[in-house]
């Protein structure tokens, strides 16, 4: 194990420089650059889907709407941006109360979703129509000690679902409360290659580690979208209401009659405007982050090899873009899917804990923190620090957790700010 850690400290550390395409410096949040030139059409495409990105959307029906209406009958936030903040991760709540509209929770069965509820669950509506109900989290502190006799605590979310408009969900429907994912260098991500993730999934190492990569979508905190232009066209119709031609129905159920009479067309969002939304985020850069000095970078890498982080966190992709050049991303990881462990598991409504396997999260750009609020990890945002989020890490990740809190407090610091610099 040590010859192969040693081995993924030496990739990591010779590949900062090498692996920084795609990365632009961000002047403004509000205007992000694209990871490359535009030709002039491909310029007017980005910037025509960087407006409708944020653009409030409103009712069907409203006078001089530009084509952009059809919201609702039920939804969650009224624009891309109401969820992505200028591309970035969602925020998740602060506190107890109310949670905020970037994080949202998703209801799924085996037999599909819930059978009045659909897919996510809507806590706005239109005018005439109520919200499907109110979605609150209360936390507990859970502590711990490290090795060292340091100290830490984790918020551990209880989610309290009220109001509900139409009777109860179903028994066996799962809670999956999640904030949006940041959408910095997604269209990257769609062109890491298959081969490659199956090569990733099969590394002895990461194996000797226990680690067992899944392979399934690309997108979505449980890879549940094989394309950028599906999990697209279903953030649209399950947290905002609008039809596309790719997914032409809302949220609405047949038991929801109400909601069903006050559809609008399909598809509501066009296909110009819809391609423009997808051509924003598939050319969209990765934040350009300070180094600091080459020692430290190869000090922080090297630490965070030795963790095992880089066994789920590949430090280096190498992707094939349109004109043919092959170029080395550093997005730090794998597409794969991981069981990370029962403290991170959903649970159904009978409060039943079910197996859960999370796509490994890109960690470019995971220190830029927001314009407003407090900075929130993972998929609902329980951590509130890099350091919690590794903290939450078990399953196949218990080991490289362990390594982490054996380091000692200044080499976690160490490993903390380098991470916050990717």
């Amino acid at each position: 194990m040590r010859r192969a850690l040693a081995f993924v400290a030496a990739l990591v550390c010779g590949s900062a420089a090498a692996a920084d395409f795609g990365r632009q410096p961000l002047a403004d949040s509000r205007e992000p650059p694209a990871y490359a030139p535009l030709s002039g059409d491909e310029g007017a495409r980005y910037e025509l889907g960087l407006r409708v990105f944020n653009t409030q959307w409103v009712v069907a029906g409203t006078p001089r709407a530009m084509r952009i209406d059809g919201l609702g009958p039920l939804f969650n936030v009224g624009s891309c941006d109401g969820c992505h903040n200028d591309g970035a991760r969602g925020r998740g709540p602060e506190g107890d109360g109310p949670v905020p509209g970037s994080l949202v929770l998703q209801l799924q069965r085996d037999a599909g979703p819930d059978p009045v509820y659909g897919h996510t669950l809507n806590v706005a509506a239109i005018d005439g129509l109520d919200a499907e109900a109110a979605l609150s989290v209360h936390y507990r502190a859970r502590r711990g000690r490290y090795p060292d006799g340091a100290l830490w605590t984790l918020r551990v979310p209880a989610y309290r679902v009220e109001a509900l408009r139409d009777g109860a969900l179903a028994a066996d429907t799962i809670l999956r409360p999640r904030i949006a994912p940041a959408l910095y260098g997604v269209g990257l991500l769609e062109r890491i290659s298959d081969a490659q993730r199956r090569r990733w999934a099969a590394d002895p190492a990461a194996r000797r580690d226990g680690i067992r990569g899944e392979r399934a979508g690309r997108f979505g905190w449980q890879g549940a979208s094989v394309s950028l232009a599906e999990q697209t066209a279903r953030a649209f119709s399950r947290e905002m209401g609008l039809t596309t031609r790719l997914l032409p129905a809302d949220d609405c159920t047949p038991a929801q009659t109400r909601c069903r009479l006050a559809d609008g067309g399909v598809p509501e969002v066009d296909d110009a405007l819809f391609a423009a939304v997808l051509a924003f985020q598939q050319k969209l850069a990765v934040p350009a982050v300070p180094r600091r000095s080459d020692q430290e970078e190869r000090a922080g890498a090297a630490l965070f090899a030795a963790a095992g982080c880089a066994l789920c966190h590949r430090p280096r992709a190498s992707v094939r873009l349109g004109d043919g050049r092959s170029v080395t991303i550093a997005a730090y990881s794998d597409l794969l899917l991981h069981d990370l462990g029962p403290g991170l598991t959903d649970r159904d409504v009978a409060g039943r804990v079910v197996t859960s396997r999370w796509r490994t999260a890109p960690l470019w750009a995971v220190g830029l923190v927001p314009r407003t609020g407090v900075p929130t990890y993972l998929h609902d945002g329980r951590a509130l620090s890099l350091e919690q989020a590794v903290l939450w890490h078990d399953g196949e990740a218990a080991r490289a957790r362990q390594r982490f809190e054996a380091l000692g407090g200044a080499r976690r610091e160490q490993l903390l700010a380098w991470l916050a610099r990717r």
